[in-house]
């Protein structure tokens, strides 16, 4: 059968829409196909933290990891940012100005962090090196990482402490306690609800946007590196020994 020039082109359309139309494009196009995502990590090495506003390209903090394995929660690895209105009203501040978060563990242990332009002090935790994270209940990422937590902080008991901030939504009492034996926390977690300006300033200082999980690596008041999304064990745990040398 004789097929025109036309004919050709015709048949040519159709091909493409029906695969277009069956996925299977990236043939033709030379596109890839669509793969599943996994949360890129992105890591800031910073021993002078400036605030977001000083950065040269901020756009660049904001990019967070997709969280496309999450557990029962929309995007579980990315909350909202505090807004200023959510503040509460500053209780004890510093001479410099500084503000001073009393907050409460929910095994009820009493952690003091005070804000310093560099990093954050906790005066119950002198001469150690303090893992400040921010995680979340339903974050599966999140959740990958608290073995990495709990081995650190044995592995590390006399020179490290873990501070962490459970800030995707309020947790009952007994909701808390079943996270902390489900997972065998063994360090301090503190509800996010109670200490919102502390995130605000982490936002502010540090250009958390709200990917989760986020920890800052903080030795005598100084924030030496920072986190975005899940860390490897080997990674965390060559800094930690770079701080004790």
């Amino acid at each position: 059968m004789k097929i025109t020039k036309m004919g050709l082109t015709k048949i040519s359309i159709l091909t493409a829409m029906m695969l277009l139309n069956t996925g299977c494009a990236f043939g033709l196009f030379g596109d890839k196909p669509q793969t599943k995502l996994t949360p890129t990590k992105l890591t800031q090495k910073t021993t002078k933290p400036m605030p977001i506003s000083s950065v040269q390209n901020p756009s660049l903090m904001s990019i967070a990891p997709e969280c496309s394995d999450d557990l029962n929660a929309q995007n579980s690895c990315q909350k909202s940012p505090i807004k200023a209105q959510e503040l509460k009203p500053k209780k004890v501040v510093t001479q410099m100005g500084e503000e001073v978060h009393k907050l409460e563990s929910i095994q009820g242990q009493k952690i003091t962090i005070v804000e310093r332009p560099t990093g954050y002090v906790f005066p119950e935790f002198k001469n150690k090196i303090v893992i400040l994270e921010m995680f979340g209940k339903n974050c599966s990422h999140c959740l990958k990482e608290m073995p990495i937590m709990n081995k650190l902080r044995q592995q590390y008991s006399n020179n490290l402490e873990i501070v962490a901030l459970q800030v995707e939504g309020k947790m009952s009492p007994l909701q808390a306690n079943a996270l902390i034996r489900r997972h065998k926390i063994s360090y301090p977690i503190i509800s996010g609800s109670t200490a919102t300006n502390l995130q605000y300033h982490v936002q502010n200082t540090y250009g958390w946007t709200g990917v989760l999980p986020f920890i800052m690596l903080i030795k005598n008041g100084v924030t030496e590196f920072t986190y975005k999304g899940q860390v490897s064990y080997d990674e965390i745990n060559s800094d930690i020994r770079s701080l004790l040398r």
